[in-house]
């Protein structure tokens, strides 16, 4: 912040970076937090991530199912076992079976309220995983 030499040198690189795409890219995605990651168990690169934004067939978002504040257990592939599970926690976990426009190789997502994933499942889910997760983060089931 003080001016000199060094800091013209820095502000003339910043200007040069996010006269780019890549740059603009990288400021735009450090300032939003895009980045930030959480240490959670898991071995899915998603988990502990921001939620991609899936788009569904019928047009809406991932992103926009998350403005009720709730928990967003997203099946991808209509298994029943997802949505009777789901229900165990009606009122803080919303249940959503959609198609997705690119579902990314996977067939379930939990996400949290504030956006971040907690499990995800390619292929058949391990509901037994999901249920104990479930209630490590959003209390004891009904």
């Amino acid at each position: 912040m003080r001016p000199g030499p060094h800091a013209h040198a820095i502000r003339s690189v910043v200007r040069d970076l996010i006269d780019t795409r890549d740059g603009v890219t990288y400021f735009a995605q450090k300032i939003a937090g895009v980045w930030l990651h959480y240490d959670l168990p898991g071995d899915h690169p998603l988990i502990g991530r921001s939620a991609p934004d899936v788009e569904f067939e019928d047009g809406t978002r991932l992103g926009a199912l998350l403005h009720q504040g709730k928990a967003v257990l997203l099946d991808l592939e209509e298994r029943e076992e997802l949505e009777r599970l789901a229900r165990e926690w009606k009122g803080r976990v919303k249940y959503v079976r959609a198609r997705a426009k690119d579902a990314l190789g996977l067939s379930a997502l939990m996400v949290r309220p504030d956006g971040f994933v907690v499990w995800v499942a390619e292929g058949v889910p391990d509901s037994e995983l999901a249920r104990a997760l479930m209630a490590t983060w959003f209390g004891k089931n009904d």
